[in-house]
């Protein structure tokens, strides 16, 4: 891998920072005001990010992603300061609270399908694998540490203060970007028809490619009953066995770890060459680390449950990233990552709402089951993924 891609990695890894530290503050200031306020503030960010990813995936392929990345850091970083001096005059307030939540969603909807081909711009296909994966490890380490430097901030600074940081970071970001030149960029589109039509034809594409068409269908499931375990589950698991808050903590960081371990292996050494194989059997370790979450009593038992889902969805998506991306037309790589960001985030809003409204214990099952369905169905067709990476090189 060249070094321009290390610098690049180092001002993404950095914003990454500065936004776990933003967005801890925005729910550390929303819960303070009230848990409506909060629900509020969530929903700000994740309704116009899910709204208009399309829009974003059109305009990436008609500027070219590095092009649009450096929009939205520059958009994002101002945001932050203006925000920064609103709260620093006027307080803490709802009314901000949420206009900060709407503006870093709306901007995270174009730079989220930018972000997510940029590696592709800046190593060969054969050393996607590992780009992406000393990505994703570094991604893991700062919200591994995120939480507790989060905290501290906040503590010290505040919410003015976590504005401030994350405007830097993306002003860090964006004179990274301006500096480097990706060797191979893609020439942005000269042909341009309307935006639903180039966003039909994203979802045309995908359809139409077996490999593009699988893995969105797995990752659906996947995102579906595997993003709740953590961020609902456990908290939930957590206090029908009345453990602490910092227990419940520990038991997240397993998944973590797990993750963590797998991409870290992979960014050194590289992926498996049966990339569908290797994500099914991720899958079926990952249901069966969710299946012992259900039934574990003990914080220990709990960390070790998450620990072996984490392995195993770090298997599943260290393998299957990469193949999507590599399957992807450079025509159309961000209308693609637009559509990979809205297949995690759509079903994911049904499949919260379901999980919440059953036990716990039942709900860590259903999730489980999903998930193992999600690995044989790639057991199934591996074929198909194995033909790809034939056609490939």
């Amino acid at each position: 891998m060249n070094r321009a891609y290390y610098g690049w990695l180092a001002g993404s890894t950095l914003s990454v920072l500065g936004d776990t530290a933003l967005f801890f503050a925005l729910g550390w200031a929303a819960t303070g005001i009230g848990p409506h306020v909060a629900a509020l503030v969530l929903t700000g960010f994740t309704l116009p990010r899910a709204v208009l990813l399309l829009l974003g995936g059109v305009l990436g392929d008609r500027i070219g992603p590095r092009r649009l990345l450096l929009v939205c850091s520059a958009i994002v970083g101002t945001c932050c300061f203006l925000l920064a001096a609103a709260v620093g005059i006027r307080g803490v307030s709802a009314g901000l609270l949420l206009t900060t939540a709407v503006a870093v969603g709306t901007v995270d909807a174009f730079a989220l399908p930018a972000a997510g081909v940029l590696p592709r711009l800046f190593v060969p296909d054969d050393q996607l694998p590992r780009a992406m994966a000393l990505r994703t490890s570094a991604t893991q380490l700062i919200t591994l540490a995120g939480g507790p430097l989060s905290g501290l901030l906040v503590a010290v600074v505040g919410l003015v203060g976590a504005l401030v940081l994350d405007g830097l970071t993306f002003a860090v970001q964006f004179v990274v970007l301006l500096m480097l030149r990706p060797p191979y960029d893609v020439t942005p589109q000269r042909d341009r028809r309307s935006v639903v039509r180039e966003a039909l034809d994203g979802l045309r594409v995908a359809v139409g490619d077996p490999v593009l068409r699988m893995v969105l269908s797995v990752v659906a499931l996947v995102a579906a009953f595997v993003l709740p375990v953590t961020s609902l589950c456990v908290p939930l698991l957590a206090r029908s066995h009345g453990w602490a808050a910092n227990q419940a903590g520990f038991v997240v960081g397993g998944s973590v770890a797990g993750g963590l371990l797998v991409t870290i292996l992979v960014a050194r050494f590289g992926t498996f060459d049966r990339a569908g194989l290797t994500g099914g059997l991720g899958c079926l370790l990952a249901a069966c680390g969710i299946s012992g979450l259900a039934f574990s009593v003990s914080v220990p038992m709990a960390v070790g449950a998450t620990l072996v889902q984490g392995v195993g969805v770090g298997l599943f998506t260290s393998h299957l990233a990469p193949v999507f991306v590599r399957s992807t037309p450079r025509s159309h790589l961000t209308r693609l990552q637009s559509l990979l960001s809205l297949v995690q985030t759509v079903p994911l809003i049904a499949s919260t709402n379901l999980l919440a409204a059953i036990d716990v214990r039942h709900a860590l099952v259903l999730a489980a089951a999903a998930t193992a369905v999600a690995g044989l169905t790639l057991l199934r067709l591996e074929p198909v993924v194995a033909a790809e990476r034939r056609t490939a090189t």
